[in-house]
């Protein structure tokens, strides 16, 4: 099918999150106009009182809805009126809540209402869901190089036998996991009268500055964002911490695939992972220090373990085949974070 382009419409749902107002901005300085859902009237006006003070000039082009619950079908049939395109990203991206609803019923239900609100919309070509190598495997899988013919089916076994006391992460890769089977089972059940096809881009962690610059502290942060700054710049830092070598990508990166997966025809009907390489956060602390404008990070007492067994790892082989992507390195995410928070005042107290 036909990729769009600028000038066309595209909704994203999740706008409000981390990954969220990365693709919002992206989109409006590339050319397209935005509709946003967002859960709340408060969490609209939000996101539109931050379009007019960073983008001024792309206000015009950026319209919120507002969907309380994004599981109801029916839910996005006014958001989606009119686009062409759509960015899926709304989703529980919590590890602490203990229902299983809290998870499943979110990401599954509004996934399926998603897909049937473009269905109905008559003008949608293409709908990119952003999904998650969790959906393929776990951080503490089997040490392998996993690909998008892998689907993380221990995850959802965990979770069907342990129910609500399986691990917070094990439920949330088993909801990413469950919702993106959703809508490869609902384009495959309906491939004879939808007008319109399906990527899933499956991001790792995903880290890198801030797209709204007046948020007001470290503590507003949410997702990897904030997750970064409390183990690598906050004092005292977060303890525990996710004690793991972990895939990791730029936000950056990851919003650049996700935007291509709208445009490029080739991506059409398919899953791609998104993901740099593996890394450590000692890793991460060891980069900083190179960069020389924080002095007083060694002050900070921090024990990160340096030596891992085998990891898993995502090969991003299909992402440079079909989008021709060459991913940032950690040096110049980590360089990117820095020169934002320290201009925010963020990093005062290693500053010296």
């Amino acid at each position: 099918m036909p990729a769009i382009s600028p000038q066309d419409t595209v909704l994203v749902t999740g706008a409000n999150g981390y990954m969220g107002r990365w693709a919002v901005r992206a989109l409006l300085e590339r050319g397209y106009a935005v509709h946003d859902v967002a859960r709340t009237t408060e969490k609209a006006q939000d996101l539109s009182a931050w379009i007019a003070r960073d983008l001024p000039a792309h206000a015009s082009h950026f319209e919120p809805f507002v969907v309380p619950d994004i599981a109801m079908d029916g839910a996005f049939d006014e958001a989606i009126a009119g686009a062409q395109g759509v960015i899926h990203m709304a989703s529980p991206v919590t590890h602490w809540a203990e229902e299983l609803d809290l998870y499943m019923v979110p990401a599954v239900n509004g996934t399926t209402s998603l897909l049937k609100s473009a269905q109905s919309s008559g003008t949608v070509k293409r709908v990119v869901i952003t999904g998650s190598t969790a959906a393929m495997a776990s951080t503490f899988a089997p040490a392998r190089t996993y690909t998008e013919v892998d689907w993380n089916d221990s995850a959802v076994e965990t979770v069907e036998r342990e129910g609500k006391a399986a691990p917070g992460a094990i439920k949330y890769d088993a909801s990413k996991m469950l919702a993106e089977r959703a809508a490869w089972k609902f384009m495959d059940e309906n491939k004879d009268n939808v007008s319109f096809d399906l990527s899933v881009v499956s991001p790792s962690w995903a880290f890198g500055p801030i797209a709204d610059r007046t948020t007001p502290s470290p503590d507003a942060m949410t997702s990897t964002a904030g997750l970064l700054y409390m183990i690598l710049f906050k004092d005292p830092p977060l303890q525990p911490y996710p004690d793991c070598i972990f895939n990791y990508v730029d936000v950056c990166d990851a919003i650049d695939m996700q935007i291509k997966a709208l445009e490029v025809e080739a991506a059409g009907g398919e899953r791609v992972i998104s993901n740099s390489h593996l890394i450590t956060w000692a890793e991460c602390a060891d980069t900083v220090k190179t960069l020389g404008v924080l002095p007083g990070l060694d002050k900070v007492e921090r024990h990160f373990k340096r030596e891992y067994p085998p990891a898993p790892y995502f090969s991003n082989e299909k992402a440079v085949r079909i989008f021709g992507i060459k991913f940032r390195s950690v040096q110049d995410t980590l360089k990117d974070i820095v020169e934002q928070w320290k201009s925010l005042g963020w990093l005062k107290h290693l500053e010296a």
